[in-house]
């Protein structure tokens, strides 16, 4: 992103502003003041910042943004003036949808060159797998199947070496310096969205997740073989899909979940033949959360699918959240953190905006 050279002029609070894309890669805090955005005001920010008709080296804003968009109800709304969002949080889903892309589809993220150059992301990855003796070319398990211990130390330098001195400064630049405040020089460890940044991309969350993979697939297209470019949607789309979710299942059914959270069917009494089913569609919020999941029997969960169930069930859910979250599991201590029923509430309605179907109850 740091050789981009272009200008652009963009429409924001009915004024015409000229946006330098040359500048922002390296610059090392944004505090400029927010203005107050319109849902437009984002939109047209945001379509500016995805162009795909300015130069870029790397997909790495196409990735950046989509770590944004997955994390979005991962923020705590109510602790902060502004939304703040962590580096932790963002490169683990970076890290997480670059070893799918080039390890597990072989997807290269910048040009050929003569010199054999490669972008700094796939020779970070090639160099992990040669120190814990990971095949690169024949990588058959997800981010996922990764120790712990693994996903963090690829992630902390992917943090360092990628995200933070390449692409946070870079897109903030291209979005009129009105998306995050940071600060490098004061050491902040995340981002402080614009709030009104933040309520339209939750509303909006399809459609500028349609738009950032329209624009990705260009480019992924332009630099990759056609035979590695096929099916490039279904391969973004499954770059952040969890393969293994029994700690999930684990978790709640010892909390005592021993029925179906939809029909109240005996569940299996082996823990794994129970299916554990994203409550807000995964098709919509990208993310794994213990408070989004339900254990359900197999006739519901395939019924149920990317539906939205009724008031009901959503009325359920936040009484199970407040007594699940009072358990001292490890898993619960760290995925409530910032959880709130608002946040939860917030995501129903913005599903439904989104054009997915409610209502659903079972037989």
């Amino acid at each position: 992103m740091q050789q981009e050279d272009s200008t652009k002029n963009v429409r924001l609070n009915e004024q015409i502003i000229t946006i330098n894309q040359s500048s922002g890669w390296d610059t090392k805090e944004n505090l400029i003041p927010f203005k107050s955005l319109s849902d437009q005001d984002v939109i047209t920010l945001v379509n500016h910042a995805l162009l795909g008709n300015s130069k870029h080296a790397t997909s790495y804003k196409y990735v950046f943004f989509k770590s944004i968009l997955d994390n979005l109800f991962n923020i705590d709304l109510d602790s902060m003036p502004e939304c703040f969002l962590s580096f932790d949080a963002i490169s683990l889903r970076f890290s997480e949808i670059y070893w799918n892309l080039i390890l597990r589809f072989g997807l290269k993220q910048m040009p050929e060159n003569t010199n054999g150059k490669i972008s700094v992301i796939e020779k970070i990855l090639f160099d992990f797998c040669v120190k814990y003796g990971y095949s690169t070319t024949e990588t058959e398990f997800a981010f996922d199947g990764l120790k712990s211990e693994q996903q963090l130390e690829l992630s902390n330098n992917i943090k360092k070496t990628v995200v933070t001195k390449y692409v946070l400064g870079a897109f903030c630049a291209d979005t009129q310096w009105q998306f995050y405040h940071f600060s490098k020089t004061q050491k902040w460890e995340g981002i402080y969205l614009n709030k009104d940044f933040f309520h339209t991309l939750a509303k909006y969350r399809s459609d500028f997740e349609k738009i950032n993979y329209f624009e990705w697939i260009k480019y992924l297209e332009s630099i990759n073989k056609e035979e590695d470019s096929y099916q490039l949607a279904s391969k973004l789309d499954r770059s952040t899909e969890r393969k293994n979710l029994d700690s999930y299942r684990k978790t709640l059914f010892e909390f005592g979940q021993t029925t179906c959270f939809y029909c109240g069917k005996k569940l299996s009494r082996t823990v794994v033949g129970n299916a554990v089913d994203h409550f807000i569609p995964w098709s919509f919020v990208k993310d794994d959360k213990l408070w989004n999941f339900v254990l359900a029997c197999p006739s519901c969960n395939s019924k149920k699918s990317d539906k939205l169930t009724s008031q009901l069930f959503l009325a359920n859910i936040r009484f199970r959240n407040e007594k699940l979250r009072l358990k001292n599991y490890p898993l619960v201590q760290k995925e409530f953190k910032s959880y709130t029923f608002s946040k939860l509430a917030l995501m129903y309605g913005n599903a439904i905006f989104n054009g997915f179907q409610s209502g659903w109850e079972p037989d």
